[in-house]
């Protein structure tokens, strides 16, 4: 582990130093000492490839990973009830050193490389007056009565919560506070197919209502609403680049700008096509948008060659408001393709997310697929729109919920989302045929 940058000199931060926050990078090292009172756990964790730990049951795989959620989410609360002496996560800029000073305590030291050392310590007496996390959160929901809180509009549960936890949270430090930004992690466990509690507009009257949907129906209608808000977004740019084309049109003649000549035209209108082209496979725009060569148009004219290439350079402009959604989207597609059998997967204008059978043509309902591919579905999209770049994401047993073929080809699945979304992982397994040979990634805790 390294931690040469612990012994550098405590310079003074900014007064406001609290109030911000810092990244710490991705995780690097992780270690453990007297793990119910008897385990030392240390390992590196690869940035490219899954890490994947092992061991016997009992060890303490799937309590190392809930212990990294903890920390991160800053549930202190949970973390101080198992049993250990110190935990330190060595990041890339910073490092983490917690000890458990009894059954009710812990001190949180923060050490960054740039920056004088913080420490923090907790109390579960400090707790209760949390409200907005863990157990004050759950307070005031029975408080307010369960399906009275669940009804509650968003802006009136923040106001309450603000309301009850201003006293305690002022005795969080800020570096503590930010925690969950400095180090976004994602905890992904065999409970995927639960259903989820969603808020969906009424059928008559106005308002919104709480529904209860199954967990793949909350994923597609998720990206349902992604697609639409893009959509969206691409028919605001275009409406603005329109409204003032022709006057930049004259602006570009007149200017006497050198735009190349029909060859770099060409190359300009090959890169658009390309774009259109991806972004038609991945149902984004309509496979019409597509358009014919320019070969046959004046490309020799200098003023027509500015108003193609102001066309093209405006395309590629609207076009570039999909990008976010086409980078998460594309790898989600491809995903699904290569582990779903005789399924085609597509974006509908007007129905949004379509799973249909190959072989009758009918559209398959999300909740009619398998378990199986309702965990992979429901797993890919966590991934790819619910984690950040720069997340570590943490799955517990994986192989609960997967083919065996599946499990084969994971680790490199994952490798690929991985740098679809800038993302890196932590698995605990217990399946051979997932690890698949690749003693490199994997981190024994049999000792």
């Amino acid at each position: 582990m390294d931690d040469s940058f612990l012994e550098r000199p405590d310079n003074e931060d900014p007064d406001n130093e609290d109030v911000k926050f810092a990244h710490f990078g991705r995780l690097a090292n992780y270690s453990v000492t007297g793990l119910f009172g008897y385990y030392d756990h240390e390992f590196a964790l690869d940035i490219d490839e899954p890490t994947i730990l092992t061991g016997a049951n009992g060890t303490g795989k799937s309590t190392v990973l809930r212990s990294i959620n903890w920390i991160s989410r800053g549930h202190f609360s949970s973390l101080v009830r198992i049993d250990f002496d110190t935990m330190t996560l060595a990041f890339e800029e910073a490092m983490l050193r917690i000890h458990k000073k009894s059954n009710e305590r812990l001190e949180i030291h923060l050490t960054r490389r740039e920056g004088r050392p913080k420490s923090w310590r907790y109390s579960l007496d400090s707790e209760a007056r949390l409200a907005p996390t863990e157990r004050g959160l759950v307070s005031l929901r029975e408080a307010f009565g369960v399906e009275e809180w669940d009804e509650l509009t968003p802006e009136a549960r923040n106001r309450l919560i603000h309301r009850y936890a201003a006293s305690g949270e002022a005795d969080k430090p800020g570096w503590v506070k930010n925690i969950p930004q400095s180090f976004p992690a994602l905890f992904v466990t065999d409970q995927r197919l639960a259903p989820e509690r969603r808020r969906r507009p009424k059928k008559r009257g106005e308002g919104e209502t709480i529904g209860v949907v199954a967990a793949i129906e909350a994923a597609v209608l998720h990206i349902n609403d992604e697609v639409q808000r893009y959509k969206s977004l691409y028919g605001t740019a275009s409406q603005n680049l329109d409204r003032n084309f022709p006057r930049r049109v004259f602006s570009a003649i007149n200017s006497q700008r050198e735009f190349g000549g029909s060859k770099d035209v060409l190359r300009e209108f090959q890169e658009v096509q390309d774009i259109r082209s991806s972004l038609a496979t991945t149902g984004l725009i309509s496979p019409t948008e597509i358009e014919d060569s320019i070969t046959d148009l004046p490309l020799n004219n200098p003023d027509s060659v500015a108003l193609i290439a102001t066309y093209l350079s405006d395309t590629k402009e609207k076009l570039s408001t999909f990008e976010p959604l086409r980078q998460r989207l594309e790898p989600f597609i491809e995903f699904l393709r290569r582990h779903y059998k005789d399924k085609k997967i597509r974006i509908d204008d007007k129905d949004g997310f379509k799973i249909a059978s190959t072989r009758t043509g009918q559209d398959i309902s999300p909740v009619h697929l398998s378990s199986g591919e309702q965990q992979m579905f429901i797993l890919a999209h966590k991934l790819l729109f619910e984690a950040p770049p720069g997340t570590l994401v943490m799955i517990d047993e994986p192989e609960l919920s997967l083919h065996v073929l599946w499990q084969s080809t994971f680790v490199d699945d994952l490798t690929e989302i991985s740098a679809a979304s800038g993302t890196y992982f932590l698995l605990a397994t217990h399946s051979p045929t997932l690890i698949a040979g690749r003693t490199d990634l994997r981190r024994s805790l049999d000792g």
